[in-house]
């Protein structure tokens, strides 16, 4: 009977320890998941979560609707909205803005739209992510940035932000953005990328975009690289005409090829119309390559295909 009884109060004892260890590492566990969400950030709220919720504006106005007027009482601006918000301390907000610019004739300027953007106490409006410029001319700029302040006062489009650029056939990265969109003519500040979609690349600094009078005219006197699928050019700078699809490497230009050949000449032009890849040039050549060192005057070069024509008193010399 005693060792039935023993028997009877271990297995209890057991059991209760059993239960105590359970317990205790539900605690652990309960624990460690509390201190991972108390260590973990909340995700911070999107716009239309922030709006959605009446404490966190003092004042919304569905069909918004604001005229600046000039000097001269004349309508400059016509500022809409599918949605106003007046937040306490932080700037106004607008959903699906719309800005159109008008001249001293009354006449329509430009149009810009956007998802968003907000409304200063200056009386600037700054516009974020995708933005669409519609000049009276017919011309379209697409870009999207962190920013971009549009100055009632002055008509200028500025962004100190990064840029994205949506060119003729090309992407334009750039660190920022000052545009006179009157006169349908940007530029795009300091280290600039264009990334054509024929998959060349170039790498420039202050590009200047100039669509005035149907052109489209890129164009940079600074430092240029070109990189294509075999060749790596550098140039002291570039001029595009991108309805000819033509562009011109200004100055000293040399090219280094994947073979590890490399040319020497001035002012290149590249002839990228009809899916072509010609380089061409009438000015002196010098030709390396680890058995030939060649001068001439002009060069014709299929870059796709790899073939080179030298022209004008060509002289050679082989290893």
């Amino acid at each position: 009977m005693v060792s039935f009884q023993l028997r009877h109060n271990l297995l209890i004892t057991v059991f209760i320890i059993v239960v105590i260890g359970a317990m205790w590492l539900l605690m652990q566990g309960l624990s460690h998941s509390f201190n991972a969400l108390q260590d973990k950030e909340p995700a911070p709220l999107t716009e239309n979560e922030v709006v959605s919720k009446e404490v966190s504006y003092i004042e919304k106005i569905d069909n918004f609707a604001l005229q600046e007027f000039g000097e001269n009482q004349q309508l400059s601006h016509f500022v809409k909205a599918k949605s106003y918000f007046n937040f306490k301390g932080a700037p106004a907000l607008l959903l699906d803005p719309k800005v159109t610019t008008y001249n001293e004739k009354g006449e329509t300027d430009y149009i810009l739209t956007s998802d968003r953007a907000n409304y200063l106490d200056s009386g600037e409006i700054k516009f974020k992510g995708k933005v669409n410029i519609h000049s009276s001319t017919g011309v379209t700029h697409k870009m999207n940035t962190q920013e971009l302040l549009v100055s009632t006062k002055t008509d200028d489009l500025i962004s100190n932000k990064k840029v994205t650029y949506l060119g003729e056939r090309a992407k334009i990265i750039a660190q920022g953005l000052h545009m006179k969109a009157k006169e349908d003519k940007m530029k795009l500040i300091g280290e600039t990328s264009i990334n054509q979609d024929t998959g060349q690349k170039i790498l420039t600094k202050d590009l200047y975009i100039d669509q005035s009078n149907g052109q489209k005219h890129y164009y940079s006197k600074n430092d240029t690289t070109y990189l294509a699928t075999d060749n790596k050019i550098y140039a002291d700078g570039i001029d595009m005409d991108m309805r000819k699809e033509i562009l011109q490497l200004l100055g000293k230009v040399k090219i280094l090829q994947n073979s590890g050949s490399k040319i020497n000449t001035k002012d290149l032009i590249v002839d990228q119309s009809g899916e072509n890849e010609i380089y061409r040039t009438k000015e002196r050549i010098h030709y390396q390559s680890k058995v030939a060192n060649i001068h001439a005057t002009g060069m014709r070069y299929d870059a796709k295909n790899q073939k080179i024509k030298l022209t004008g008193g060509v002289v050679g010399r082989y290893e």
